[in-house]
Parts: C-alpha cells; structure tokens; sequence
C-alpha cells in the first residue's frame, strides 16, 4: 500500500504493513490507507485492472485489495514513427562515436547511483568481457566524480531529453544493456528494441514480455554479472546480428506500437460497456 518496488509481499495480506516504513505499529501509515481502499475497492464490483507487464499482471491478481477484479494485460504503448532505425554511422557521427568500436549502451535516470538500476552488476560484467573492443555508453547520469575503471573507456552523455536523440543513440550502438533489479516494462527496452538495437537484461519480471531469448536480445540468469558478460558478447559476436535488429522492431511493431495499444483499449472498452 506504500511502496513503489515490491520490498516485502504485504500487499498479499490482509493488514497491508509495508515493510519499507519499518514501522512496528500495528495501524501505521501503510495500514491506514490500505483500509481506506478496501472500504472503497468493496463497494465497486466493475474495476478491471490493467497491468502493463504479464508479470505486474499475476502481482495485482494475488493481491488482497485487487484479487478478485477483472485482470487484462495491455502493456504501454510507443510511437515507432519517432523510435526507428537511423543509420549508424550517421548516428554515431551525431554522436561523435568512434566507428570501429563495439558500443554497449546503459541507460536510466540516476543510473549510477540506484542500486536497483543494476550499475554493480553491469560493472562487475564488463571485468568479464574478452572482446577489448568495446566502448560503454552511459545516459540518464553525469560522471560521478569517482567514477569506476570498467576496463573499457566510457562515455557519459548525461540527461536526454528528446526522444529524437534518444532513438539516434539506440541507432549508434550495438547493443542496450538494462541490468535493472526490478523491471516492470521498461521503456528503455521497448524503446532500443523499437530502434532495431537488440537487448541484454536479467529473466526477471516484465523483461520476458520484450526480449525474447536470442531472437531480438538475452535473457539473462537472474544477477548473474557471468551471464550478463555471456549475453552481451553473444549478442556482438552475433553472426546474424541484422536478423536480430529485425526481429527486435518486429517484436515492437506487432505488439506495442501505439495503433495496436489503442486497439486493444478500444476493445476493451466495447467488452466492459457491453
């Protein structure tokens, strides 16, 4: 009832504690409120629940407040007009990017310092990495002042904030690493895949729902910096690399395009109202 990351399963019992406020009183503020949607979710008996994510999906369905309502899963949608493939070496001109490097792309907003974000797990990854000619990219952070030897040099691009620049720098390299911990349906990911650019993320949460494994990108084992090193070198050594970057915006052309997304709302909507 309280928390943006699922840190404990109290959203599956009947109290709604949340464990994030480390409170030890039985009506604290995650209690409060958590008995303040159920007297309301009970007096309602047409919500339908859109989770974005399968897995969100199954999270809502065996929660105590939403169980028992209509679930349906729609994932966010994306405009594959803006997020398309640019040629990239133009794109890496844009970028001033080295050419005759393998770039691996990291992206999130406080990248580098959000431990959910995976930066310890990429870090520890790119000490495994054979290949010695690959360059790291980082946006969404600054350079820290006591930024990490990662064996590799690194480029920090900072904040972006257009989505032009955005889908020219998912163009310019070879692929996006998304480390996360916890990932509901990352927009980095959909947003690479819309690019052609494939993806390497950890088998967890909403991750399936967008990387399938070695088609358009690698799952890897749960934190395991080993298979992350694993998935980012398969994916660059890739002999059918341009089958990848293929299936990657096929993968979002079908199934998250905007048109499609609004489709499927429209739907839903006709089913509710009838």
């Amino acid at each position: 009832a309280g928390s943006h990351y699922a840190v404990c399963q109290g959203y599956k019992e009947k109290n709604g504690n949340c464990a994030s406020l480390r409170s030890k009183r039985k009506s604290n503020l995650s209690s409060r409120i958590f008995r303040r949607k159920h007297k309301t979710y009970s007096k309602k008996n047409d919500i339908t629940i859109v989770g974005l994510s399968k897995w969100i999906n199954e999270c809502s369905k065996s929660s105590y407040l939403l169980g028992n309502n209509h679930h349906v899963n729609i994932p966010n949608p994306i405009n594959t007009k803006i997020f398309k493939k640019f040629d990239k070496d133009s794109a890496r001109d844009l970028w001033n990017l080295p050419k005759n490097k393998k770039l691996v792309l990291f992206g999130a907003m406080s990248a580098t310092s959000d431990p959910r974000k995976g930066f310890n797990e990429l870090r520890k990854a790119f000490k495994l990495l054979t290949c010695s000619e690959v360059e790291l990219i980082v946006f969404g952070s600054s350079k820290p002042k006591d930024s990490p030897d990662l064996g590799f040099p690194t480029h920090y691009l900072g904040k972006l904030s257009d989505d032009v620049s955005l889908s020219t720098l998912y163009s310019a390299v070879d692929v996006t690493v998304v480390p996360s911990l916890q990932e509901n349906l990352a927009n980095c990911i959909v947003e690479s895949l819309a690019c052609g650019t494939p993806v390497v993320g950890f088998e967890i949460d909403g991750n399936g729902d967008m990387i399938e494994h070695k088609k358009n990108g690698f799952l890897a084992k749960p934190f395991k910096s080993e298979d992350l090193a694993l998935g980012i070198e398969w994916v660059l050594n890739a002999k059918n690399y341009d089958e990848l970057s293929f299936n990657a915006r096929s993968k979002i052309l079908k199934e998250f395009d905007s048109t499609i997304v609004a489709e499927r709302y429209i739907d839903l909507y006709k089913q509710i109202l009838s």
